[in-house]
C-alpha cells in the first residue's frame, strides 16, 4: 500500500512537472501563411544541418536555408502542419518530422494535448500531416451493456503482455522523436514509447523494462513464467504503474536506441528488441528523471551519450550525466542546474539551462558563457534561460531562449540576434504586451519590457513611461545621444523612479527622438 501512496504522488508530481517540460506555452493559432522572418522568439527546438536549419517555438515552425541569414515561418492553415506549437522535431537531410501540441482545458484543469506529426519529404516544401499516435478504442457490449476495455495485447518475445490502451491525445503530447535511417521513434508521457516503421504513418507501442529490472530480454521473459499469468496487469506496459513507462528522450542511430523516462535511462543495440535500464540506484547517473539526451562523438573515434535529469525527490538530483561507450560507465560532472537541452561537437559539450547556457572541453569542468548581443549592442536577448542548443557543422552556435535565437560562428565570443517581429508593429513599439515584470523576459532576476524605437546616430533620445493619468512614473532616459543609426532598444523593469513596482494597468510610453514624438502603450499585470 505504501508504494502505491508513493506511485500515487510521484506521478502527480510528473504529470504536473511534464507540463513544464516544454518552455514555452502552446499557441492554437498560427499565422496564414509561410511568411519571412522567424514565427516565435521562445526557441525550444533546433535541428539540422549544413546551411538548412529548423527551429521549434511555441507558435510554430520556422526554417532558414541560409545559415541563419534570412528565416520563414510554416502555418498550420497552409502548411498542413498540426495544432498548436512545435514540442518535437527531427530532421534527416530534406526529411522533416514535427510534432505539435496545444494547451486545453479539462475537468482536471490545463493540460497539453498532442497535434499529432507532420512530415515533409521536400524541406519543408509539402506537408503530410497525421494524427496523434493512439490506440485504438475497443468497446464491448454483454447483454445490452457497452463497457470498453483497458487492455491490448501485445507480443514481447513469443509471451503475450498487456498494454494500457492510450486513446486521447490529452496527455499523450510528443515530446521527442528520433529517427535512426529505418524506425522513427516517438516519445510521450501518456503514451510511452512508440516506433514507425514506415516513416510515420503507423506506429506500434515498446515495451521497457518494468521499474525494478536491470535488463529485458528473452531470458528475462522465460524465466517470470507463471509471474506473468499470475498478475497480467502488474507486467502489462503501463504508465500509472512504471515510471519507466512514461518516456520523455530519445535519441537513436543505426540500431542503437536510448530512451529517457520518469524512471531512468534504457539502452537498446538490437533495435529496440532487448534493453538495459540504468538507473541512479544501479548505476551514477544523476537522476531517474531523464528529460534530454545527446550523442557526443569524440576526436579520438569514441563516443558519450549525455543525460539531462530532474530528481524525483527519492534522493537522485538535477544535473547532466554521461555514458562513457568504452568503460560502460555513468559520471554526473554537472549538478544543480535544471537542463532543457545538450549540443555537442567532436570538441566541447554545450548545456542549456534556466541560467543560460553553458561549456566543457573536457566533460567535467563546465563554464557558462556571456550574455547574448549584437556587436554594437542595438538587440539583446532577455532571458536567463536557455532552451534550446545546436551545434552546426561549420562550427556554429545557435542558442534558443524565451526571447529569441542567438548566434555565434567564434565560439562564443560575439553574436547574431533573431527575433520575432510583428508585420504590424511599426518602427516604435514595446513588448511583450501585456507585460508581467515578474515573468516576461527575465534576465540576471530581473523581468523587462523591451521598447524599440528608430534614431539616427548623434539624434537625442528620451523615454518616460506615464500612467493612466498621464502622471510621470519612470524616465528611462533623457536626452541620451544615439551611438548609431537604425532600429535600437531600451527596457524598463516595471518599477517606478522610487524603485516600487508600478500597479496593474495601462501605461503610456514617449519616446522623443530630437523634436519628433512617438506614443505606444501596455499593459502591466503584475
Amino acid at each position: 500500500m505504501k508504494k502505491l501512496i508513493t506511485l500515487g504522488i510521484l506521478l502527480v508530481s510528473i504529470s504536473l512537472e511534464a507540463q513544464l517540460l516544454r518552455p514555452s506555452t502552446f499557441s492554437l493559432e498560427s499565422a496564414d501563411t509561410v511568411y519571412s522572418g522567424l514565427i516565435g522568439s521562445s526557441i525550444s527546438d533546433l535541428a539540422g544541418h549544413g546551411d538548412t536549419l529548423w527551429l521549434g517555438s511555441g507558435h510554430g515552425l520556422s526554417a532558414s536555408y541560409d545559415n541563419g541569414a534570412s528565416f520563414v515561418g510554416f502555418s498550420q492553415r497552409f502548411s498542413n502542419l498540426g495544432q498548436g506549437g512545435v514540442s518535437a522535431l527531427e530532421v534527416w537531410g530534406d526529411t522533416i518530422w514535427v510534432a505539435t501540441g496545444f494547451d486545453t482545458t479539462t475537468g482536471f484543469g490545463d493540460l497539453k494535448a498532442g497535434g499529432g506529426i507532420s512530415r515533409s519529404f521536400d524541406a519543408g516544401a509539402s506537408w503530410t500531416h497525421f494524427e496523434q499516435p493512439m490506440d485504438t478504442l475497443k468497446m464491448t457490449v454483454v447483454n445490452g451493456d457497452t463497457s470498453y476495455e483497458k487492455y491490448s495485447v501485445m507480443n514481447v518475445w513469443g509471451v503475450p503482455l498487456l498494454s494500457v490502451d492510450v486513446v486521447t491525445p490529452i496527455q499523450n503530447i510528443s515530446y521527442d522523436l528520433a529517427f535512426d535511417g529505418t524506425r522513427l521513434w516517438a516519445t510521450s508521457f501518456g503514451g510511452g514509447l512508440r516506433v514507425s516503421r514506415d516513416l510515420g504513418e503507423s506506429w506500434e507501442r515498446v515495451l521497457l523494462p518494468w521499474d525494478e529490472f536491470d535488463r529485458l530480454d528473452s531470458t528475462t521473459i522465460q524465466n517470470l513464467g507463471s509471474e506473468i499469468d499470475d498478475n497480467p496487469t502488474y507486467y502489462a506496459l503501463d504508465p500509472l504503474q512504471h515510471y519507466n513507462h512514461i518516456a520523455f528522450a530519445v535519441k537513436a542511430w543505426n540500431d542503437t536506441v536510448w530512451v529517457g523516462t520518469s524512471g531512468g535511462v534504457n539502452r537498446s543495440t538490437d533495435g529496440g528488441s532487448t534493453w538495459d535500464h540504468y538507473t541512479f540506484q544501479n548505476s551514477n547517473i544523476s537522476g531517474n528523471w531523464v528529460i534530454a539526451l545527446n550523442r557526443q562523438k569524440l576526436e579520438d573515434g569514441s563516443e558519450s551519450v549525455w543525460a539531462s535529469t530532474i530528481t524525483t525527490g527519492v534522493g537522485d538530483v538535477t544535473g547532466l550525466s554521461f555514458f562513457d561507450l568504452e568503460t560502460g560507465y555513468w559520471r554526473a560532472p554537472f549538478l544543480g542546474y535544471r537542463i532543457w537541452n545538450i549540443a555537442s561537437d567532436a570538441h566541447s559539450i554545450y548545456a542549456a539551462t534556466d541560467f543560460g547556457l553553458w561549456k566543457s572541453k573536457d566533460a567535467l569542468h563546465f563554464s557558462p558563457l556571456p550574455n547574448y548581443h549584437n556587436a554594437d549592442y542595438s538587440e539583446a536577448i532577455y532571458s536567463d534561460a536557455v532552451y534550446s542548443v545546436l551545434v552546426n557543422e561549420d562550427g556554429g552556435i545557435w542558442v534558443g531562449t524565451g526571447d529569441g535565437l542567438a548566434i555565434s560562428h567564434d565560439e562564443g565570443l560575439s553574436w547574431n540576434i533573431h527575433k520575432a517581429r510583428s508585420s504590424d508593429s511599426g518602427e516604435f513599439y514595446a513588448y511583450p504586451n501585456p507585460f508581467t515584470p515578474k515573468y516576461d523576459k527575465v534576465l540576471k532576476g530581473q523581468g523587462n519590457l523591451i521598447i524599440r524605437f528608430k534614431a539616427n546616430a548623434g539624434e537625442d533620445v528620451s523615454i518616460s513611461i506615464f500612467d493612466f493619468s498621464m502622471h510621470r512614473v519612470k524616465t528611462l532616459v533623457e536626452k541620451a545621444n544615439t551611438p548609431f543609426s537604425g532600429p535600437q532598444e531600451r527596457t524598463w523593469n516595471g518599477r517606478n523612479d522610487g524603485g516600487y513596482l508600478v500597479s496593474n494597468g495601462t501605461y503610456f510610453i514617449r519616446i522623443e527622438v530630437e523634436s519628433e514624438l512617438h506614443w505606444t502603450k501596455v499593459m502591466v499585470i503584475n
